[in-house]
C-alpha cells in the first residue's frame, strides 16, 4: 500500500529493511536483530515514511483485530510524523481504531486525533566523548577519585588481573550464563526473583554482542554482557563475584566496558533503565518514554473503554512507583517495594 512519501508492506518486513532501521534510529529495541529474538515477527507489517528528506522513519506493527501495536520502542518520533503515521493507518486499515506505541519519546503536540498517554520507562544514556581519558575528566571529583583508587587497588591485589573482551561469535555461552548467575544472586538478595533467558541473550550476542570479562588468576570475577547497534551500545548485564565486593568490581566493570566502546568508535553508551544515583555519576542522562494510544476519533475512544481504562491504571501505578522510587530508602517505600515483589513473585509462581 502506498500513500504520499509512504509505503506499507503488509503482513512482510522486507530484507532491505534490517540496515535501514540501524541508519534511522541506532536503538537495539527498534533492530531486527532485537525484534528476530525477543518479538513475534511472523505476520508483521511495516511502514515507511521517506517523505521527510532524511532517514526514512521505520514502523513495525501487528494488527490484533482493532487495534495496532507498534513493534518500536525507546525511539524518538516527532507528532509529525505520528500524525502521518495514523492519518495513513485510519485511512488505509479501516478496521483499525487505536494504534499503540508501547515506549516513544516525544513532544506531547496535537496531532489532529484524540491521544492517551503516560511514563512508561526510563533509559539512562552517556553522549561518549572522543577518548577514555576525556570521559574519565568529565567524572565528578569524587567519582573520578574513587575509580582510580579502585583501578590501582586492584592492580595492587591482583597482580593477575586482566580483561578480556569478546564480540559476537567469541562469546562464549558459558561466561554469560555465569553473569547471568551472578546477577540473579545479586538481586535475588534483595527479594526480588529473576531468571535471565540466556538463550535468547546469547541468540542476540551472536549478532550484535560485546561481552567484558574481568579475571583474576584466570577466573571469571566480573563482566557485563552489551548489544551493539550502529554507534550505540546498550547493557543488558554487569555482575560481579560478591566475594569482591569490596574492590568495586561492579563499578569498574561498568567504567572499563565504557571506555572500551570508546575506543571501539562507540557515540552512546545505555545504561537501561532504573532509579540509580550511580548512573547519574557515571555521566548518565535520564530519557523517559511514554506509552501512547491514539484512537481514530472521539467514537472510537469511547468504544473502546476497556482500553482507555487499562491506559488510566497502568498511568497511575506509573506515577507510583516513580513516587516511590523517589523516595527510596525511606520505611514506607521500602515496605510497599517489599510487598509489590512478593505479590509479583507470588503470580510468578502461580503461571509456573
Amino acid at each position: 500500500m502506498n500513500g504520499a512519501g509512504a509505503t506499507c508492506y503488509l503482513h512482510q518486513v522486507p530484507a532491505f529493511v534490517e540496515h535501514e532501521l540501524a541508519a534511522s534510529y541506532e536503538t537495539l529495541h527498534s533492530s531486527l536483530p532485537f525484534f528476530r529474538v525477543w518479538r513475534t515477527l511472523g505476520n508483521a507489517s511495516c511502514y515507511i515514511d521517506r517523505s521527510a528528506g532524511r532517514a526514512p522513519e521505520i514502523l513495525l506493527f501487528h494488527c490484533e483485530r482493532q487495534r495496532l501495536v507498534v513493534l518500536n520502542e525507546m525511539i524518538e518520533i516527532a507528532p509529525a510524523v505520528l500524525a502521518r503515521f495514523a492519518r495513513y493507518v485510519f485511512e488505509h486499515l479501516p478496521a483499525i481504531e487505536v494504534i499503540r506505541f508501547n515506549a516513544v519519546r516525544t513532544a506531547p503536540a496535537a496531532i489532529g486525533f484524540p491521544v492517551q498517554r503516560h511514563n512508561a520507562k526510563e533509559t539512562w544514556v552517556i553522549p561518549l566523548p572522543a577518548t577514555p581519558d576525556d570521559y574519565l575528566a568529565a567524572l565528578g571529583k569524587s567519582t573520578r577519585a574513587r575509580l582510580r583508587s579502585r583501578l590501582n587497588g586492584v592492580a595492587r591485589h591482583f597482580p593477575t588481573f586482566t580483561i578480556k573482551y569478546l564480540v559476537n561469535g567469541e562469546i562464549d555461552e558459558e561466561a554469560v550464563r555465569h553473569l547471568a548467575r551472578l546477577s540473579e544472586q545479586r538481586i535475588g538478595a534483595r527479594g526480588v526473583r529473576l531468571r535471565h533467558d540466556v538463550g535468547r541473550m546469547m541468540a542476540l550476542a551472536r549478532t550484535c554482542g560485546f561481552v567484558a570479562l574481568l579475571l583474576i588468576d584466570g577466573r571469571v570475577c566480573a563482566g557485563s554482557l552489551n548489544y551493539r547497534v550502529g554507534s550505540c551500545l546498550f547493557g543488558e548485564i554487569t555482575a560481579h563475584d560478591p566475594a569482591y565486593e569490596r574492590h568495586g568490581l561492579g563499578a569498574l566493570c561498568v567504567y572499563h566496558t565504557i571506555c572500551e566502546s570508546i575506543r571501539r568508535g562507540g557515540r552512546k553508551f545505555y545504561l537501561g533503565g532504573g532509579e540509580f544515583g550511580f548512573k547519574e555519576r557515571m555521566l548518565g542522562e535520564r530519557l523517559d518514554m511514554d506509552q501512547l494510544h491514539i484512537y481514530r476519533s472521539r467514537r472510537a475512544l469511547l468504544a473502546n473503554l476497556d482500553t482507555v481504562a487499562a491506559t488510566c491504571a497502568h498511568g497511575a501505578v506509573r506515577r507510583l512507583k516513580l513516587r516511590l522510587h523517589a523516595r527510596k530508602g525511606t520505611w514506607f517505600a521500602d515496605r510497599a517495594f517489599r510487598l509489590f515483589h512478593a505479590c509479583r513473585n507470588q503470580a510468578d509462581t502461580w503461571k509456573m
